[in-house]
């Protein structure tokens, strides 16, 4: 009987008003004002132009396009493969839509830069950036060595086209995976 009155009770305060507004209240309308003031009277400013592009992960962001980008984030890249169980040493040279990580694995670690391992890295550099949709990954010893100092170099590097051409020279020469 309890259980029927409460039930009645409940269905007689359930509203059958739209809950979907019509048109923005006026509070959602003074929200990017109140969380940056002055940028939306500042010509040519749009605080939210580009917003859905970075935040939507099917749409690969701009990529590396800075020497400031590629040190950091190449810095940043290796971190992150590096926690990977299987890595003793992560060495990565970023620049545009490429990314070329040399690999030292650990003692324990018998495989090789596989497939699986190529899609766990391109996983954790698109992690930092998700501009990067290619990664030339490798384990042989040369190319590895190749790869550090052109990431040892980024941070002397003084133009961009400079370190994306060195990307895609060396690129050519490790198979890039994409998935």
């Amino acid at each position: 009987m309890l259980l029927l009155l409460s039930a009645a009770l409940l269905a007689g305060c359930a509203s059958q008003a739209d809950t979907t507004p019509s048109s923005p209240s006026p509070e959602a309308t003074g929200l990017i004002e109140s969380i940056l003031p002055g940028m939306t009277d500042r010509p040519g400013v749009n605080p939210t132009a580009g917003a859905m592009a970075t935040d939507d992960p099917t749409m690969p962001g701009a990529g590396i396009e800075s020497v400031e980008d590629a040190q950091t984030r190449s810095k940043a890249m290796e971190e992150a493969i590096e926690k990977l169980s299987e890595v003793e040493n992560a060495y990565v040279a970023a620049a545009g839509h490429t990314a070329l990580v040399g690999l030292e694995f650990t003692k324990q670690y018998q495989g090789r830069a596989d497939d699986r391992m190529k899609k766990m890295v391109l996983t954790r550099v698109q992690t930092v950036e998700k501009g990067v949709t290619g990664v030339a990954v490798t384990d042989d010893a040369e190319m590895v060595k190749k790869i550090r100092e052109l990431s040892e170099s980024l941070d002397e590097a003084a133009s961009m086209s400079a370190v994306k051409a060195r990307v895609d020279e060396l690129a050519k020469e490790i198979k890039v995976y994409t998935e």
